[in-house]
């Protein structure tokens, strides 16, 4: 009974080791981003409930709407219709998402994103910060 513990858990070391040796070859062909790479071309924001911009990188401004409705214009070097955007909430049971990447009748500024913020327990609109990555 312990030969054969001992022999699975050898086979399965392994195997292990045999799969984390056979990386594939296009994962090294790629270089890692730089920091250069990242300044140009993203954006970071910190909105608060009141739309308010507490911290932000490349972005002109952000404003609140309504409630759970706001609006983060991006600077001139980032494109939100191109961009990748990852909302993270900054307050429990609040679950921001995208609405548009263009200008929308809530928010008819060129490059602007909105977003809506929702309370997870009602499903319905409500003022909550949030944390924007744009790349």
């Amino acid at each position: 009974m312990v030969f054969r513990t001992v022999s699975g858990a050898l086979a399965l070391t392994a195997a292990g080791l045999i799969m984390a040796a056979g990386t594939p070859a296009h994962a090294e062909a790629q270089p890692a981003p730089t920091r250069a790479t990242w300044s140009h071309g993203s954006a970071a924001a910190t909105v608060n409930s009141d739309g308010s911009l507490s911290n932000g990188t490349n972005i002109r401004r952000t404003w609140r709407t309504g409630t759970g409705r706001y609006c983060v214009q991006l600077g001139y070097s980032v494109d939100s219709r191109r961009s990748f955007i990852q909302l993270t909430p900054r307050e429990a049971r609040r679950l921001p998402h995208v609405v548009y990447r263009r200008p929308s009748v809530t928010c008819p500024q060129h490059n602007t994103v909105t977003v809506n913020v929702y309370d997870t327990s009602t499903g319905r609109l409500s003022n909550g910060g949030f944390d924007l990555l744009a790349l």
